[in-house]
């Protein structure tokens, strides 16, 4: 075959803007429909009151966490759904153990927590750059051991909270590095993006083999029985919503959260409930 052949082939096997068109909205009706499923089995945990749902994203910068969780959960009651976001440790965090500052911010019965970020930058961010760990009086070098044990207190961490009656449903969204650069570029480039724009993004993506390495440990480590990693190609953002939204509702429904009967209504309260639908008050 000919190499002008060979580019004519490879041309009409690239879809068309049509195509692309009919996709993009064959995903966003989806995604739609399951925001509905996703709003209605919120609305029953928190009717129910009787499960703690904790949604975790870790991920690389740029890799779309924030756009994530407002897509997927855009159509649940903000009441019953948490977003925290976890930053850099302050001097009071940093003073306790390692999973503290999460801890105080797991679910209550009936409500959706989602972190955004979480003690897994403990052996993430923090194995990338032990020398971070000096605030928290950890000698250096740091020791493989050290690691295992942060592993091993997150899995018990973990299985306490499933014990006491939380779903964990824990999410890596995993961005190249080429993609993760262009969404980096176009936040610097767009106006309305720029305010997420930090050269410490940059600066982190330097170390990228690290965190991989990083990454892959913490899969090995603890992705357990009751609660493993599903890990997300993110490169493709309306796939990736897609995917998520997809897998928690599955976890969820797993749960079979009803809404609570009626109460009984002894004769008084009756009446006033034949008031009511009558139009008397």
């Amino acid at each position: 075959m000919s190499l002008n052949n060979f580019k004519s082939t490879n041309q009409n096997l690239r879809p068309s803007q049509k195509d692309i068109n009919n996709r993009y909205v064959e995903k966003k009706v989806k995604l739609k429909k399951l925001q509905q499923k996703l709003a209605l089995l919120q609305e029953q945990i928190q009717a129910e009151g009787k499960h703690s749902v904790l949604i975790i994203f870790q991920a690389m910068d740029a890799a779309g966490k924030d756009s994530t969780i407002r897509n997927v959960f855009r159509q649940c009651d903000i009441a019953g759904v948490n977003s925290v976001s976890f930053k850099q440790p302050s001097k009071e965090e940093s003073s306790h153990d390692f999973i503290w500052r999460c801890h105080n911010k797991t679910p209550k019965r009936g409500d959706i927590t989602l972190f955004n970020r979480s003690y897994y930058e403990e052996v993430l961010v923090v194995k990338v750059h032990p020398q971070w760990l000096s605030s928290q009086h950890v000698k250096q070098p740091v020791k493989k051991e050290f690691w295992n044990n942060r592993y091993a207190s997150i899995n018990n961490f973990e299985q306490h909270l499933t014990n006491s009656g939380t779903k964990i449903i824990k999410f890596m969204l995993d961005v190249s590095q080429q993609e993760q650069h262009r969404r980096l570029i176009r936040r610097y480039t767009t106006e309305s993006k720029q305010w997420k724009f930090s050269t410490g993004d940059i600066k982190e993506s330097k170390f990228w083999s690290t965190y991989q390495s990083a990454f892959d440990d913490l899969l090995i480590n603890t992705s357990t029985q009751y609660n493993p990693w599903h890990v997300i190609p993110a490169d493709d953002k309306k796939l990736m919503r897609l995917l998520v939204s997809e897998i928690i509702i599955k976890e969820l429904e797993s749960l079979n959260p009803q809404f609570p009967q009626m109460d009984t209504f002894d004769e008084k309260d009756l009446l006033l409930i034949d008031e009511l639908v009558s139009g008397k008050i």
